[in-house]
């Protein structure tokens, strides 16, 4: 996992989790990478510090090290766990379906519902040029244990 500070061209500024640096790039090139506060597809990398990594830092875990990162934005990750439980509660999971059943209901093939699932990046850039709209859950801490 790679994690990246990003700046949209409105300047807001946000940081994001990517399996890997070839993701982030094939998300970006894609459009599926988005501003959480405008939407803004028009997505940079920010200069950030590099992570040291010491004897201490290695043996602490993963849940640990995100807990404290996230203490100092609690309530943005509170409002980001109650969105996605709220999604969660009222939606149908599609898994890998997720694009194939969006563009249906967008194009009117089959009856409009509340859907979640997955897609790969191919798939949400054809979403994107379809005009088919959808909406990108940041994953959580909790999400990457």
């Amino acid at each position: 996992m790679i994690k990246y500070r990003l700046g949209c061209a409105s300047g807001h500024e946000f940081e994001s989790w990517f399996p890997s640096s070839d993701e982030y790039d094939a998300q970006s090139r894609s459009g599926a990478v988005a501003c959480p506060l405008c939407g803004s597809a028009e997505i940079s990398k920010q200069p950030m510090a590099p992570a040291i990594v010491t004897g201490h830092n290695r043996e602490r875990p993963l849940r640990e090290t995100m807990a404290m990162s996230g203490e100092a934005h609690r309530p943005v990750l509170d409002a980001l766990r109650a969105l996605k439980q709220t999604v969660v509660e009222n939606t149908e999971d599609v898994g890998h379906r997720f694009a194939e059943e969006a563009r249906k209901m967008h194009f009117g093939d089959i009856e409009e519902r509340h859907i979640r699932g997955s897609s790969t990046a191919d798939e949400a850039k054809g979403l994107i040029d379809d005009g088919v709209p959808f909406g990108i859950l940041p994953p959580l801490p909790q999400d990457l244990n």
